[in-house]
């Protein structure tokens, strides 16, 4: 393979990770989707310091249940910041328009809070977005 090969399969890559679809901050289909993993927000943000390659692969674009421990809500109670892991980035959950008075009601700093969203991947946090309640226990 010659080293012209080699940079063009780079670039390739590159320009489809790029290119991946975003999610909305309310997308609809969180309604219907079921979570296709469950872990906290401190096992997601390792994840991502350990090897944000690979929880790329796992998680980007999955809907998945997050718990963890508020930080905060953006002033606008549109959106909360989760703990990460220690030296981890933390975890910012968007929540869906159409449920967030609804989500964040009473909600506090300190307080463990589950979620269900579609996990957007790293830009400076951990994000999630169209974050709603999770689906009750079947």
């Amino acid at each position: 393979m010659t080293s012209m090969s080699v940079v063009s399969g780079i670039a390739v890559i590159a320009g489809a990770a790029a290119c991946a679809p975003s999610v909305s901050d309310h997308d609809n289909r969180i309604f219907s989707l079921p979570a296709s993993v469950k872990l906290s927000a401190v096992d997601l943000s390792s994840a991502y310091a350990a090897d944000a390659g690979s929880a790329d692969g796992r998680y980007r674009g999955r809907v998945v249940e997050i718990s963890g421990v508020i930080l905060g809500l953006r002033p606008d109670a549109t959106a909360v910041t989760m703990a990460g892991a220690e030296a981890g980035p933390v975890v910012e959950a968007s929540i869906h328009n159409d449920v967030a008075a609804q989500v964040l009601k009473g909600v506090a700093d300190g307080q463990r809070l589950t979620l269900k969203c579609f996990c957007e991947g790293l830009d400076q946090h951990v994000r999630l977005k169209s974050c709603v309640a999770p689906d009750p226990v079947r």
